[in-house]
């Protein structure tokens, strides 16, 4: 928004529902020749509406009464083309504008802003956005990622991430044989009392 005032002089003081406002990014006071001066909003806000005057050699005169309309938020769902991962892979999230847009944009998860380390990684570049999320965990990963601005909320559909199947536990597993030993037979019984007596007669012999 600019408004011009007609005036030779270079001090004016802007005042705001009677209240001094200071030239800065957003509004500034520009001399376009010797007997105008512009004064400029820069993208105004719902919080530029108000009275505005200025002091022109400590005459204070109306300029205008602003009133700033809203701009509407826009709320997008981004098309991704996987939604569900496996335990351990890597999700990329890249949004590509037509041009660098004119807000910044913050990166949430479920809501909450998306703090950089290891595995996560957020970058911009002019007019791209992206997420690397690598090494993905179940629950701590899955949710909705989000890339936010003043007017536009983009949102990807909720993420997914399956655990890995459990490797079944080895388990270390004893055989025990039994050996049945059979009763010595009455033929095994007579062998085993004549060896013992040859054992015996050799015994005295050597005495």
């Amino acid at each position: 928004m600019t408004l011009t005032v007609d005036t030779p002089s270079r001090n004016i003081t802007l005042l705001k529902d009677n209240q001094q406002l200071k030239p800065s990014e957003h509004i500034k006071i520009v001399q376009t020749s010797s007997t105008t001066t512009e004064v400029q909003i820069i993208k105004a806000k719902p919080e530029d509406e108000g009275k505005y005057t200025v002091i022109i050699d400590k005459k204070e005169q109306p300029l205008v009464q602003l009133k700033v309309i809203p701009k509407p938020v826009t709320h997008q769902i981004m098309d991704l083309p996987q939604t569900t991962f496996n335990e351990g892979e890597t999700l990329t999230i890249r949004c590509q504008f037509d041009s660098i847009p004119e807000e910044s944009f913050e990166f949430l998860r479920n809501g909450k802003p998306l703090k950089p380390d290891d595995r996560i990684s957020t970058t911009v570049e002019d007019n791209t956005y992206t997420i690397v999320v690598k090494n993905l965990k179940p629950k701590e990963d899955e949710g909705v990622y989000t890339l936010k601005s003043e007017h536009l909320i983009l949102d990807t559909p909720s993420i997914t991430v399956v655990s890995k199947p459990k490797q079944p536990e080895k388990t270390e597993t004893t055989e025990t044989i039994e050996v049945e030993q059979e009763a010595p037979t009455e033929e095994k019984k007579e062998q085993i009392v004549s060896a013992c007596v040859m054992q015996l007669q050799i015994l005295i012999r050597t005495f």
